[in-house]
């Protein structure tokens, strides 16, 4: 379990839990940046970086592009974040192998492109990484709308949305990915898929989630258990596919107010994945101890998060009742969770 952070508030939301990692937001600006500035000391956690996906003279990374010269671009600049992910894992103490989410472009303006631009797309996405240096890092490409907007109009993405291109990918080049579940569920929506065959079959190839609720076609980001997803399906799918992927909650303006869509998130996802964990446990009996094992330190962990959240609740409340009853709280009162 992990928060999405940028450089500026890294170092006060590290303590808000027991986060096990820290997702970094970048804009390409931060690519310009000292980051050795923002850090006190190494910290003792895991790291994930999400690259931009805009950056300077507006360009929007595209590693399928047709067009040889936009795409070589787009690789120096997926480059300069590899590079940093370098970096940035010597300040945590637990990253061997930090994840890069990327999204990997593939829209088109009109209309949706055939299967066979798109499978000749997949192949340049593929040559196009295989360019880069992965020493020390694991490209994450993320699953990705049927609808996204891209300076200020709506075009059709076509790659990373279907879940058996996706597994084909993940198979034949044995990369895997960040499954946003908000995304991909208005996929399964738009095309009148089952979100359940979709998470069977892109679950095994999961290395990280993003996880929010949808509704329809392009509501993105919404709180858990307020769109259209079978969170019950989805805990229980995801703890038999993929017990060991990383999570941050994704919930629009979940910053807000304390960061309390990004806190009442994360509560939602524990108890949900702690139950998943317990009835795996129960179902598998001793018949697959590892797996157990896996599961029973998931629901124990969720469990001391959810007691630590607990008592920053009541100290924060305790101190917007009496401010000097409680001191050194102010801490706790600009929680920003789920920033999207």
């Amino acid at each position: 379990m992990g928060v999405p952070v940028r450089y500026h508030d890294l170092l006060e939301l590290k303590d808000r839990s027991n986060f096990d990692f820290l997702e970094f937001h970048l804009s390409y600006k931060d690519l310009e940046e000292d980051e050795s500035k923002y850090f006190e000391e190494a910290l003792d956690m895991d790291l994930i970086v999400h690259s931009p996906e805009l950056f300077e003279n507006d360009h929007l990374l595209d590693l399928s592009s047709p067009d040889d010269d936009y795409r070589q671009t787009s690789i120096e600049h997926l480059a300069r974040v590899v590079e940093l992910t370098r970096r940035l894992s010597l300040w945590f103490t637990r990253s061997t192998r930090p994840g890069i989410v990327v999204n990997v472009g593939g829209s088109s303006q009109n209309s949706l492109l055939t299967l066979h631009e798109r499978d000749a797309r997949y192949q340049t996405v593929a040559k196009s990484l295989d360019q880069l240096d992965p020493e020390g890092v694991e490209i994450l490409v993320q699953t990705m709308p049927p609808f996204p907007w891209n300076f200020g109009g709506q075009r059709f993405h076509n790659l990373f949305v279907d879940p058996q291109e996706i597994a084909d990918f993940c198979m034949q080049y044995g990369t895997r990915v960040c499954f946003d579940t908000s995304h991909s569920k208005q996929a399964c929506t738009n095309n009148h898929w089952s979100f359940s065959e979709f998470v069977s079959i892109v679950g095994p190839h999961v290395g990280h989630l993003h996880i929010g609720d949808a509704s329809g076609v392009d509501g993105e980001g919404l709180q858990i258990l307020d769109g259209d997803i079978d969170w019950r399906m989805l805990s229980r799918e995801l703890q038999d596919l993929a017990p060991d992927a990383s999570f941050i909650p994704e919930i629009w303006q979940g910053h807000k107010n304390g960061g309390e869509g990004g806190w009442r998130a994360l509560d939602q996802l524990e108890a949900l994945f702690a139950r998943a964990a317990a009835a795996a446990i129960i179902s598998r009996g001793d018949s697959s101890p590892r797996r157990s094992r896996s599961t029973a330190a998931v629901a124990v962990s969720f469990v001391k998060s959810v007691i630590l959240r607990a008592i920053l609740y009541s100290l924060a409340n305790l101190k917007a009742a009496s401010p000097s009853v409680v001191s050194g709280c102010s801490k706790f009162e600009s929680i920003s969770v789920g920033t999207k």
